[in-house]
Order: C-alpha cells, then structure tokens, then sequence
C-alpha cells in the first residue's frame, strides 16, 4: 500500500499525479482505458479544510464543489438540482425520475432501516400493516454517540447497501465511497481533557484521482467532517482517503498537467493558502438553515444564525447563475462578493478562463 502524506489538496495533487504515473498499469474499464494503481493509496490531509485546488489546468467546477456537499448534507438525492452546476449531472447519474441512487447524502440521512423489519425489543412503527423501523439520521447518531463518549469506536456512517447495491444490474450510479470511520480521541492539548480533534477515515472501493479524489471526495469529505467537529463540540482533524482502486481515466488525462500541479502547490506555499472561512458558526441551527438555504438560495438569508449561508453560499449562487446566462461581468461581480478567500480566487479564475 502506499501513504501519501500532504497539508492539502494542492499538496497532494501533484504527488498523487506522480504516484500514478510511476506505478499506473493500463486497464479496460467499463468507462475507458485508465491507468490503475494496482495496491491500494492512502491520502492524508493534515488541514483538510483547505479543500479548494487552485489547479487552472485541472480547472474544477468551484460552484459545483461548493454546492454538492451542501446538498449532501441535507440528504438530498434530487440529481437535477445540480444540473444548474452541471449541466448533465442528471443525465449522466440519476435513475429515472431523477433521483440518484448512490447520493450519498441520503444515505447518511434517510436510508438505513427503510425496509427492515422491527426487532422484538424495538417500538414498532406501523406501515401499511407491517412493522418498520424508521430510516436513522447517521449524523445525528454519531455526534451523539461522540458528544457522550469520545472514545468511542462504533461511530461509523456507512453508505454502501448490499440489498440495494451488490450485484444489482442496471444502474447508473452506486457509492463508490463505502464508509465514514470516525474517531475524536486524539487530544488536541496533552493534559486538558475533552479538547478533541475528529479524525476521520473514508474508504473507497473505486476512485478516479482527478474526477473522484482530489475535487469531489476532498470537497464532500471534508465538508461533513467540519459539520461533524463542530456539532461534536471539537476541532477538525486529519482526513484518510483510502482508496481500493486508485486510478486515472484516459479522457481525463488532459487536465492533469504534473507541471502545473507542482506550480500551484509551489506558488501556495510561497504566498499562503488563500484562507478558509468557517462552515458552522451555530451548530444546533445549522440543519434548519441550511434546508431554508436549499428551498430558496435567492431569499434574503441575513437573518441566519450560520453566516455561511448568506456571505459565501448564496454569492456563489447568485455567480453561476449569472454564468449560465453568459453574463459575465455579473458573474465576476458576484464571485467577488464571495467571503471566504479560497472560493473567491477560485470563482474569480474559472469565470475568468471562460471569459478569455
């Protein structure tokens, strides 16, 4: 197996790149011919909160990485939603009707437990003449788990369903991601009880290193482990990416330029991370405005108790929908609105690359 080891995504980037390439073997997929680690790599960010790439040749979508792990969060599996950031998001992942099977999102939240019968020592809830179980709010479940006892070692979301998922044909998407392991026992300060980090571990079963780890997962992952830390009450730890099937798919490989990746990690370390701003000013309010955010980003979100919402989500908005229009000058003047320094940069460059 192999460690990469990197303070964030514009750290790791270039050594994954490298990684890949030295140890890479072309394989026939069912999407293409990619270049494949044949061992698994684990990919661990010291400050994963640094979770935009600044890449230009990689170019991602900075909207759609700000709005997808919001989405996730409320437990959404709505895939026309994101068409708005993608324009066919939807066509590509969503089943018909247009949900997405594999959201990721709706498993942490709505999912578990849908179908499975009451055990003798549960309430029963009555369902069309039979007993279920309600589906379970993982995150719910694990910040209380981790606000009672730190050092517990059964805090894990889960996203694969082997009912729903293993062997199933036909569909067009399914977690690639498996689950969410965990842990706030590591002490920040030696001596000073109940001043934690949260650590987590996220394992995937197949993972494309431009399209799924270094923009997607570091976006998604490290989004819910700052919700997590700050609902738990701790700070934000390291993030593991562990990675079964590590690979690059050849349609992809114009946009991963080594030169480029070391000069962007290059010019960061020299002029600083652009600066991250908080996910989560009120954590016990943060569900309630997020789902108000979700049902009208236009509305007037100056009143949340979550400034997120209001000073980065809602500009960013209000940005790409000027960009899909082809409004250029109100698109950049709304990415400059953006209050958190990683995303401004990276809004301003890509409306800016399509402007040229």
């Amino acid at each position: 197996m192999h460690v990469v080891h990197g303070r964030n995504v514009n750290d790791i980037w270039p050594q994954l790149i490298e990684l890949v390439r030295r140890e890479g073997r072309w394989q026939e997929t069912r999407a293409g011919r990619a270049l494949v680690v044949p061992v698994p790599v684990a990919t661990v960010y010291s400050n994963p909160t640094e979770r935009v790439l600044l890449d230009p040749v990689r170019d991602a979508n900075p909207f759609f990485s700000i709005m997808e792990p919001l989405w996730m969060l409320a437990g959404r599996d709505d895939a026309p939603w994101l068409d708005r950031f993608v324009g066919d998001f939807s066509a590509r992942f969503a089943e018909e009707g247009g949900r997405m099977h594999g959201a990721y999102g709706k498993r942490w939240r709505d999912w578990f437990n849908l179908n499975l019968p009451v055990q003798p020592w549960q309430t029963p809830k009555r369902k069309g003449g039979f007993e279920y179980e309600p589906p379970r709010d993982q995150l719910n479940v694990v910040v209380d788990l981790l606000r009672k006892n730190p050092q517990d070692r059964q805090a894990v979301i889960q996203m694969w369903d082997p009912s729903a998922d293993l062997g199933v044909p036909g569909l067009l998407d399914r977690p690639c991601n498996q689950q969410v392991l965990l842990r706030c026992d590591r002490e920040l300060v030696r001596d000073i009880p109940d001043h934690r980090y949260l650590d987590i571990t996220v394992t995937c079963r197949s993972n494309d290193l431009s399209w799924g780890l270094i923009t997607a997962n570091a976006c998604q992952f490290s989004t819910l482990q700052e919700y997590l830390a700050a609902r738990i009450g701790v700070e934000v730890g390291t993030y593991t990416q562990f990675s079964n099937n590590l690979h690059i798919y050849e349609s992809a490989m114009k946009q991963v330029d080594l030169d480029s990746a070391r000069e962007t990690a290059r010019i960061q370390y020299k002029d600083g991370y652009p600066g991250a701003r908080r996910l989560v000013d009120d954590p016990e309010s943060f569900d309630d405005d997020l789902r108000a955010f979700m049902a009208d980003p236009k509305a007037d979100h100056s009143n949340r108790r979550n400034s997120y919402f209001q000073r980065v989500a809602q500009p960013a908005w209000l940005a790409n929908e000027a960009r899909r229009r082809k409004d250029w000058d109100s698109a950049l003047g709304a990415a400059r609105c953006i209050e958190a320094p990683d995303w401004r940069a990276a809004t301003v460059e890509w409306i800016g690359r399509r402007i040229k």
